[in-house]
């Protein structure tokens, strides 16, 4: 196990060919970007390309779209730190595609192209869109700005930088302003487009990895799983839980939380809506879930590996002295095969690749899942295509403009809790208002507003009190306490309010809510919303 400073060292001594790999990265995502430019485009293609994408490509982009840079970073940095709780959160995330696989085909049919048009398909007005709206930017900024935080950190580390300070907010500012170019210039073609490209290097570069890993050890597991345990803080605890929350019934609370939080918000996100929209037919729909399942059980079986290299190699006190929440395990484990191999700068060559393009490209599909929401379903109602595809492009570069602002202003600080409040106010917003609209004929307006606003009210007021923001060493602000809610995720308590209120608040409203949005012949966007569209056909890969 080797110090940090000697691995930052090797770092430096390494740093022309991840720079060169840098910046070729950073002209193939413009260049890609120019090339499927929106002058041309209707907000039809813009938005969804089309409807048009056939199964494995989709499933491809989808899943590129689902693995963030929080993603890659934390769940290798939770398997490395506690062992057994981070490979339960890893096997969660494939479980956060089944729930999706579930709603896949009749969510594709359901509105046209943003959360906003798929409520005001049952619900018609000013409310659902606003509501649509509301909720897409509760999720996209707090996940953009960490993307950008976390990013702009493992590069400029990679890069043999200072992972704070100057160095790291540059990063992170050159980050982002590529983004709100990609997002300004380029829609959905161009996002898959690179997002494609994105898996196939993230997938292969996690391989060479954890083939590196393996080879460290003879190529035998058993070796890797008893060196992981000895280099963990409780070699007792590593491999049967308790070190991702504690043992007690309060840790035990807070890791089922983060599981139901993962499982049942990581699935319905704004972005990951859109994509569906994108496919060809429900079938297609159907399908890229499917095989994007198999690709994100891939990346997760990878992601173990690679944690429980990172402990077994570097060890997990060493991890957390440089990030507490275990973000710096792929650089490091990065940076100690670099040093230990003959190829080190083709493995910070590819690690650095395959971080930016993670971070860009999910950033970049962040921007446009907010910038289509506010456009189509807010400023743009009632004006023409034109108008729409600009003002679509003016507010991807105003909310990237303040993600970046954001992001370079909290580079430093423990930011992890805003995607915790993010992927929670899915969970209790965004997919109650879907499963009950979808099947349960008596879900109202009034219903399906009281879950959005009621569930992202609460996770706001949970996490504000919680231990993420005050109350510990590792807070967003260390020297306060006010913490009263004792999980670090809000899942487990804002999940079922969420659900509740909108059952609640559609009994309160049902007999005047049904003189309002039911007739004797539903639309297509009726049957589509009961679970009854008619059946599509048949579609090819």
């Amino acid at each position: 196990m080797t110090d940090l400073a000697g691995q930052l060292a090797a770092g430096q001594a390494l740093g022309a060919l991840p720079l060169v790999a840098f910046l070729l990265i950073v002209c193939l995502a413009v260049l890609l970007y120019l090339l499927y430019g929106v002058e041309a485009d209707g907000t039809r293609n813009v938005y969804v390309a089309g409807r048009s994408l056939r199964p494995l490509p989709n499933a491809l982009a989808l899943t590129g779209d689902y693995i963030s840079v929080v993603t890659l970073l934390s769940v290798t940095g939770s398997v490395a730190l506690t062992g057994f709780g981070g490979i339960a959160l890893a096997v969660g995330g494939v479980g956060a595609l089944g729930v999706l696989l579930l709603l896949a085909q009749p969510l594709r049919t359901a509105g046209q192209f943003t959360l906003g048009d798929t409520w005001d398909a049952r619900f018609p007005g000013a409310a659902a869109r606003v509501a649509g709206t509301v909720a897409t930017l509760c999720f996209c900024l707090p996940l953009t700005v960490v993307q950008l935080v976390v990013a702009g950190s493992a590069v400029s580390f990679l890069l043999g930088l200072s992972d704070i300070g100057p160095a790291a907010q540059f990063c992170t500012a050159l980050i982002g302003g590529i983004m709100i170019s990609a997002a300004s210039v380029s829609g959905m073609r161009g996002n898959t487009a690179l997002q494609v490209i994105k898996t196939v290097v993230l997938l292969l570069a996690m391989t060479v990895l954890a083939g590196q890993v393996l080879d460290e050890f003879g190529w035998n597991p058993g070796r890797l799983l008893d060196a992981a345990g000895r280099g963990s803080t409780d070699p007792g605890h590593f491999h049967l839980g308790g070190l991702l929350r504690g043992d007690g019934p309060a840790g035990t609370l807070s890791q089922i939380s983060a599981l139901v939080t993962v499982v049942l918000g990581a699935g319905a996100a704004p972005h990951i809506l859109m994509r569906l929209k994108a496919a060809a037919d429900d079938v297609s729909a159907r399908r890229t879930v499917t095989y994007s399942i198999g690709l994100v059980a891939a990346f997760s079986g990878l992601a173990i590996l690679l944690g429980l290299g990172a402990t077994a190699l570097i060890g997990a006190k060493s991890l957390a002295a440089a990030d507490p929440e275990g973000l710096a395990a792929i650089p490091l484990l990065a940076l100690q095969l670099a040093a230990d191999g003959s190829s080190g700068g083709a493995i910070l060559a590819l690690t650095v690749s395959m971080i930016f393009l993670t971070s860009l490209t999910v950033v970049a599909a962040l921007t446009l899942s907010s910038a289509a929401s506010l456009a189509h379903d807010i400023f743009g109602r009632g004006r023409s295509m034109a108008t729409e595809i600009k003002l679509m492009r003016w507010s991807g570069a105003t909310v990237g403009a303040l993600a970046v602002v954001l992001a370079v202003g909290l580079q430093g600080r423990n930011v992890v809790s805003l995607s915790h409040f993010a992927i929670a106010a899915t969970a209790a917003a965004i997919l109650p208002s879907l499963v009950l609209g979808l099947f349960w004929s008596g879900y109202t307006r009034a219903g399906m507003l009281w879950s959005v606003y009621g569930g992202i009210g609460c996770c706001a007021v949970l996490q504000l009190f919680g231990p993420a923001v005050s109350g510990s060493p590792d807070s967003i602000l260390p020297d306060a306490d006010f913490a009263w809610f004792p999980l670090d995720t809000t899942g487990l308590a804002s999940v079922p309010v969420g659900f509740l209120l909108g059952w609640v608040a559609s009994l309160a409203s049902r007999s005047s809510t049904k003189r309002m949005t039911h007739s004797e012949e539903p639309g297509e966007e009726g049957r589509a919303w009961s679970g009854f569209a008619s059946p599509p056909p048949t579609s090819r890969m």
